[in-house]
């Protein structure tokens, strides 16, 4: 519970120094749980994400609901907006065609996908 205090807490600080349309790119591809939270579930848990400059949230899917990204539909609170997708690639597509401001991402999520193995990080995917 304290580390979710400082993950907020450091959010906090981070948005309030936002002055334009920004995107949040959640990463739940080592996540051992199946469970995918809606969008008014996560403003709820994390209210200060409700900033007048959020635009999309896209979250890619743990491994194991992956193929349920394609039926899920996008869900919208305000100017803020939520896609699950498969991949980092699929992430990465999405917003380089919503936003004209992200360029050259194309080879983006291949140095991205290197951050974090299953072999590296037990815990996340709940090996020991």
């Amino acid at each position: 519970m304290e580390d979710f205090r400082d993950i907020a807490t450091d959010a906090h600080m981070a948005l309030q120094e936002a002055t334009q349309p920004f995107h949040l790119l959640i990463d739940n591809r080592f996540i051992v749980d199946k469970t995918v939270v809606n969008l008014d579930s996560m403003l709820k848990a994390l209210p200060i994400l409700e900033h007048t400059h959020l635009r999309w949230i896209v979250v890619v899917l743990p491994e194991a609901v992956k193929e349920t990204a394609a039926v899920r539909q996008i869900q919208r609170h305000g100017s803020i907006q939520l896609k699950f997708v498969d991949s980092l690639t699929s992430a990465f597509q999405h917003l380089a065609r919503e936003d004209d401001r992200i360029d050259g991402v194309v080879g983006m999520e291949l140095s991205w996908s290197d951050w974090i193995s299953y072999a590296e990080n037990p815990i996340v995917t709940g090996e020991e």
